[in-house]
């Protein structure tokens, strides 16, 4: 018993550890350092397969833009794109997370770009994950 315990603990610590994508660490671009960005509040969801939650996984997300200028244009659609990333990350969730494995942001940064292009224009912004957390119900 103590065993299964000590397991699920160091299993439960490995998967609840972030996966770090900011400036400075991780998958950042290092040519993204000084430009303007947007921290969205956390992204919180269940992972759900065949109608069962088998988790839940916690996103943090940045959007980084070229210039000042395209800060005000991402500020205005910015619940626009709050609500599509919100549906974007429940499909990708059902189709890719599995709650053993940590979550990838480069899969997650390709999925929600798209959604982003369509809302305030391809090239505008970009999307980078600085925290993504998946942990088992």
């Amino acid at each position: 018993m103590r065993t299964l315990l000590a397991l699920s603990l160091a299993l439960l610590t490995i998967l609840s550890c972030p996966v770090a994508a900011q400036e400075g660490h991780g998958d950042a671009d290092p040519s993204e350092v000084g430009k303007p960005k947007i921290e969205m509040d956390p992204f919180n969801f269940s992972v759900i397969k065949r109608g069962v939650v088998e988790g839940r996984a916690t996103l943090h997300l940045v959007l980084v833009m070229d210039s000042g200028d395209e800060m005000e244009t991402v500020r205005l659609h910015l619940p626009q794109i709050r609500s599509d990333f919100n549906t974007a990350l429940a499909v990708l969730a059902r189709q890719n997370f599995v709650v053993n494995r940590p979550i990838d942001p480069d899969v997650v940064k390709a999925y929600l770009t798209p959604y982003l292009d369509y809302r305030i224009g391809a090239g505008r912004a970009e999307v980078f994950v600085t925290q993504a957390m998946i942990r088992p119900e």
